[in-house]
């Protein structure tokens, strides 16, 4: 493992490095299947574009962005963060994107989402995380819900997906009710 912020069972998460940029990493957000449920990924991207993202977000305290890796070889294989962080009303966004299809299983979600939430309300000391998903997503539903997010509201007819819109769903996890189901004390 390199230098690794949060370890888990079957992968870590580190600070991305300036070979990430030049890795796989700015491929998946050209890949059509990965890119799918994106809402703001419709532009082919680049790895110039990808390190002019890295030089943004490498300093950024609005927005923690980390590599998810496989311990077993230290393949970088996805991405996630917390990012909108707002350090006033302690609130952020959380999402995920796994690059490589062999590691796009829900063992991997469910273990990048447990370390991020975990980051969010016992590193960062935020109070409520907030994730938004494409209504028509296969496995997002069931990922918010496994972790008990609470549906916050509706963007009716948001998205244009398979020759449609669909909606948007905002749901919401907060501090108090994850330490609560998790026994841990405040």
């Amino acid at each position: 493992m390199t230098n690794p912020y949060e370890i888990g069972n079957k992968i870590y998460l580190r600070t991305p490095t300036k070979s990430d940029v030049s890795g796989n990493w700015y491929q998946w957000f050209s890949d059509p299947e990965t890119t799918e449920f994106l809402i703001d990924r419709w532009w082919p991207n680049s790895e110039e574009s990808q390190e002019i993202f890295y030089n943004q977000i490498i300093l950024s305290k609005s927005s923690l962005i980390l590599s998810v890796c496989d311990k077993k070889t230290d393949k970088h294989i996805g991405v996630c963060s917390l990012s909108s962080i707002n350090w006033v009303h302690r609130n952020a966004d959380i999402a995920l994107v796994i690059g490589e299809k062999n590691f796009k299983n829900g063992v991997v979600a469910v273990e990048i989402m447990t370390m991020l939430i975990k980051i969010a309300f016992k590193r960062l000391n935020l109070l409520n995380l907030k994730s938004v998903y494409v209504s028509d997503h296969p496995t997002t539903p069931s990922l918010v819900n496994l972790f008990k997010f609470k549906e916050a509201g509706i963007l009716k007819e948001f998205f244009f997906h398979n020759d449609k819109y669909v909606d948007v769903i905002i749901t919401q996890l907060k501090r108090e009710d994850w330490q609560k189901r998790n026994k841990i004390k405040k």
